[in-house]
């Protein structure tokens, strides 16, 4: 008897074991460590501006907690993001924003702990609950995957089709991107910029989106309802606060055929701002990107087409800004990198010794986001083995609008060449080359401007895994 109580002792003891092993969540980690070397010349773009040079990183790392099937909980945070050399910590509870004396935007250095969201298996379809990313749609081209917002997003999968629903609850303060009326057209990103005080003084966003994908590419078509009671409060127009309530329809599509491949995305903005008095500014906008490319053995090259309306300055009763470029889409190594923008200098736009601007008309907005431009960029490249590709791109930019007083259009022109090298799978070394011949936009409205060309070298060790 004791023999057979030991044995249904042991037997339990096995079960309990392996149920509570069962029980464990699978935990999936990944991230990047990214190191941005740069020497750029004369960032301001005007004569006997200053140089800058440093090193910069961050490390992002992400988890995903699958604590059972069709249930996971996905974190994510930045850490150490900041240049070499500057102080190892801010004050408590977190670094406030500023500007160095060279202009390039002061990094955080605090850990940014801004994803956590829930994903589970519900009404047919699957759910995701939380702070999560909510700025990615399409080719990315105008997407940004640097930010997250609250959020709750429903997918539903039918054969080849994708539908979904989406409601988000933007943060506060967008990046400045100002019109001739002095509205902030607000499709920037900068989180937690001030505390709203009221219950309706919100800005929420909503989604209908349906994508159809087939065996060499995709299409999808999305609506979006983005009402702003935020922004108003704090950014008046005619001294008037104010709410916007747009529209967005974007189509895009990815499609493959043999060599040949293209994608392209239209983002149409329209809309109305109400102001306080009763009276209401009309928001009408396009963001149209086109990139067809073709491949002959180890050798590509394709043309890339950018077009983001400007606001015309004659029109203080319109709002025609298009959707800006989003952060995650860098087409060049200087104008419209995010990297380069964040850690070196708005193209145009860099402080002095006294904290003033040296040249105030700067190409894009904070971030690398593309606004007000036109772009034609051809490109080649060339996979030389597995673990080597060359890659050189020429591009031609000028502004869509010439702001109210501007003497001339055209940003400039901007050659690039860069090598990616694979030292592993999960680390690549990447040095670069880009020359900026400035157009006389950045004159602005003073023709005695001296304005000069720049120049960047880069390198770059990125280590994702």
């Amino acid at each position: 008897m004791k023999k057979l109580l030991i044995g249904f002792l042991a037997v339990g003891l096995i079960m309990g074991f392996a149920m509570t092993a069962s029980a464990q969540p699978n935990i999936k980690a990944s991230g990047q460590l990214y190191v941005y070397g740069t020497y750029a010349e004369n960032p301001a773009l005007v004569k006997e501006a200053d140089s800058r040079a440093n090193i910069a990183n961050r490390l992002r790392m992400q988890f995903e907690i699958q604590v059972q099937e069709g249930l996971k909980l996905t974190t994510r945070f930045d850490a150490l993001e900041r240049v070499w050399g500057e102080n190892p910590a801010a004050a408590a509870p977190s670094p406030t924003a500023s500007t160095n004396t060279m202009g390039a935007i002061a990094t955080e250095r605090n850990i940014s702990w801004e994803r956590a969201y829930v994903t589970f298996n519900a009404l047919y379809g699957v759910f995701d609950v939380g702070y999560q990313p909510s700025r990615v749609w399409g080719t990315c081209a105008f997407c940004d995957d640097f930010d997250s917002d609250a959020g709750i997003h429903y997918r539903y999968m039918m054969g080849p089709w994708t539908f979904g629903l989406e409601w988000e609850k933007r943060a506060g303060g967008e990046a400045a991107i100002t019109s001739a009326a002095g509205f902030n057209t607000g499709e920037g990103s900068r989180q937690g910029a001030y505390t709203l005080g009221g219950t309706d003084n919100d800005h929420d966003v909503y989604h209908i989106f349906a994508i159809y994908r087939w065996a060499t590419g995709q299409a999808g078509l999305r609506y979006e309802y983005d009402y702003n009671a935020a922004d108003g409060l704090v950014t008046t127009i005619g001294g008037q606060n104010f709410t916007y309530t747009f529209h967005e329809l974007a189509p895009y599509v990815q499609w493959t055929s043999g060599p040949f491949s293209i994608e392209a995305e239209l983002r149409w903005v329209f809309g109305d701002i109400d102001l306080d008095n009763g009276t209401s500014i009309d928001r009408k906008g396009y963001s149209l990107y086109l990139n067809p490319k073709y491949t002959m053995g180890a050798f590509y090259g394709g043309l890339e087409f950018a077009w983001v309306t400007g606001d015309d300055p004659t029109t203080t009763d319109k709002v025609e800004s298009g959707v800006p470029g989003g952060q995650a889409w860098d087409p060049l190594l200087m104008y419209g990198n995010y990297w380069f923008s964040k850690h070196n200098a708005i193209l145009g736009q860099v402080r002095n010794t006294t904290g003033g601007f040296v040249n105030n008309v700067p190409a894009s907005a904070a971030g690398g986001n593309e606004t007000n431009v036109m772009m034609f960029k051809p490109y080649v490249g060339w996979k030389v083995n597995p673990q080597l590709e060359i890659v050189a791109q020429y591009a031609w930019l000028k502004a869509d609008e010439k702001p109210a007083g501007f003497l001339d259009d055209e940003y400039g022109k901007e050659f690039d060449i860069y090598a990616n090298y694979k030292l592993y799978n999960n680390l690549t070394y990447t040095v670069g080359f880009g020359y900026f011949w400035t157009g006389d936009y950045f004159k602005g409205t003073v023709a005695t401007t001296n304005v000069d060309d720049t120049f960047l070298l880069m390198n770059a060790l990125n280590f994702a895994f």
